[in-house]
């Protein structure tokens, strides 16, 4: 057996797990969102860390380490098995195109992904902010952090859309590309080149903002209680939600449905009808039954297996956690 699958069974296997997610347990989604939200969150606290200590001089080289640490957050996501909006969108929107799920179903998911990794997020700046290491001796870190949420809102609508759409093409692609392998080995080195590739070019992810710019906001609260000669930029949580979050958030949906999503799902089907083909939900099949854990697939998830005693309906409800 191959160590990687074409890519008509990596969309097939796409289109199972956004099945899965639009049929999946609230309380269950609700959790998985959670956990994704930190975990995202985990790999933007590092990069901050990373990128502040080096000095302007350098260069790119700051941007750059900030880049290469980020994609801790989307492989905690993978492995730990945790639900990403950004990712999901790619899975509900193939499912909804091939008519594995429901538009209502998929849009419940994506709006509890969406939520629970806000929480998740925003759970983890301010417990970053109680620990105080933006701020301790005085150092780069805060003012960085703060510099980096204030450019974020203070771009245009349209700037932020296609920041978005630019973004999560190559985090859809990410994830896409480390479905196709059945190496665990190979699927962590797939996903880090395209996020180090939209973090590196400045793109915007929405879940990442979720911790960047609370982060900004809380330290820069901190700083502004603090007698220096630096001045704090001035914005807020109207600023984050209206001016960031919303256009990053469509841009975001645009580019996992429409740039991805659609491309290789309904190509696929178009494809197979073509060839007088009837569509092979065997890989769907497989991937609701395998219940499988994370934003890709695992090895059982490849082929079918026989449904246990607990199985409702010849096939186990996708379990993430």
């Amino acid at each position: 057996m191959s160590n990687m699958k074409t890519v008509p069974e990596t969309a097939e296997a796409v289109c199972g797990l956004g099945a899965a997610r639009s049929s999946a347990g609230t309380g269950r989604l609700a959790l998985a969102s959670v956990l994704a939200g930190i975990y995202i969150a985990f790999g933007g606290a590092l990069a901050i860390r990373a990128g502040a200590g080096v000095p302007p001089e350098w260069g790119s080289v700051g941007r750059l380490l900030f880049a290469g640490v980020f994609p801790l957050g989307l492989l905690l996501v993978v492995f730990g098995g945790a639900a990403l909006f950004t990712g999901d969108v790619m899975y509900v929107s193939a499912a909804v195109m091939r008519g594995k799920a429901r538009l209502a179903g998929g849009a419940r998911a994506l709006c509890l992904s969406w939520a629970g990794n806000l929480a998740g997020a925003l759970l983890l700046a301010v417990m970053i902010h109680w620990t105080g290491i933006y701020l301790d001796g005085g150092g780069a870190v805060g003012p960085y952090v703060v510099a980096l949420a204030a450019g974020k809102c203070s771009q245009g609508f349209w700037q932020l859309f296609v920041k978005g759409v630019l973004c999560n093409q190559l985090v859809c692609l990410a994830v896409f590309m480390s479905l196709s392998a059945r190496d665990p080995a190979a699927r962590a080195l797939l996903i880090w080149p395209p996020i180090f590739g939209f973090v590196a070019l400045g793109m915007e992810h929405s879940v990442a903002n979720m911790f960047f710019i609370p982060a900004g906001i809380l330290t820069a609260s901190a700083l502004s209680a603090v007698p220096g000669p630096d001045i704090v930029p001035a914005f807020g949580w109207g600023d984050f939600l209206v001016r960031n979050l919303v256009p990053v958030t469509l841009g975001n949906v645009a580019g996992g449905a429409l740039f991805v999503a659609a491309p290789y799902c309904l190509g696929l089907r178009e494809a197979r009808a073509e060839e007088g083909q009837a569509p092979d939900a065997g890989a769907s099949a497989a991937a609701i039954k395998s219940g499988l854990p994370s934003d890709m697939g695992n090895e059982q998830g490849d082929r079918e297996r026989p449904s246990g005693p607990g199985d409702s309906g010849g096939g186990q409800r996708a379990a993430w956690i």
